[in-house]
């Protein structure tokens, strides 16, 4: 049997639980706050949160350590980046009472906070919460995408709508083509019908002076018949 003195024991024991307790506290990264009777933890329901990565925002509500159901009622929560904010909805946990879960996409790099304002039960609120920074999808990406590959992308996503856009162009060209010939086709039949009119008006115009003038030679040629005969 080996022996194994209690110093060693102890020491082993603590640097455990030491390396245990700095694991946790490196990877759970939500913020607490007190206010009053009540303790409000807030961060990422997954973490590290990525960027452009769906998300949740987690807020816990307990009073003296039991949690608070129904905590939403008269409180507002947005979430801030930069001096812009956007107001969250807050739906009940399905797994844990006073757990309070929000879907986001944070779509930039760096620090976000929650403003919480209202009243949980007589208590006021109005406090600010910072949540963990988000970080780039790199840091968990395999394999890495080069940086020409991505330039390429970039080069093709721009030049798809330039492409799309000429692509429409051309053919409303042609579409405006095609209907500027049937005008001109429709406009060239109307010239020949007219001029066919013109043409018939003037055959008929003929036809009646000549028709006229034998008339009038006839009427003369029995006038001269008619004093001969006299």
């Amino acid at each position: 049997m080996i022996y194994t003195s209690p110093v060693t024991i102890i020491s082993s024991i603590l640097i455990f639980l030491f390396s245990i307790g700095f694991s946790v506290h490196s990877i759970y990264g939500h913020t607490e706050i007190k206010i009053g009777n009540y303790t409000i933890e807030a961060g990422w329901s997954n973490e590290p949160p990525l960027i452009n990565n769906l998300n949740e925002v987690v807020i816990f509500i307990s009073e003296n350590d039991s949690p608070v159901r129904n905590a939403m009622k008269d409180l507002s929560v947005s979430i801030n980046y930069g001096g812009i904010n956007k107001k969250l909805n807050f739906l009940p946990s399905e797994d844990s009472a006073g757990k309070y879960l929000a879907d986001i996409i944070p779509s930039n790099l760096g620090t976000y906070s929650l403003n919480l304002k209202g009243e949980i039960g007589t208590q006021t609120i109005n406090n600010d919460i910072q949540i963990e920074e988000v970080e780039d999808t790199k840091k968990l990406t395999f394999p890495m995408v080069s940086e020409s590959s991505s330039s390429l992308e970039n080069i093709g996503k721009q030049i798809t709508p330039i492409m799309k856009d000429l692509s429409d162009q051309i053919e409303e060209t042609k579409e405006q083509v095609n209907s500027t010939k049937e005008i001109i086709q429709k406009m060239n039949n109307e010239d020949n019908s007219i001029k066919s009119e013109i043409e018939r008006t003037n055959l008929l115009s003929y036809i009646a002076t000549a028709l006229s003038a034998s008339a009038i030679i006839l009427i003369a040629s029995r006038g001269k018949v008619k004093k001969l005969r006299e």
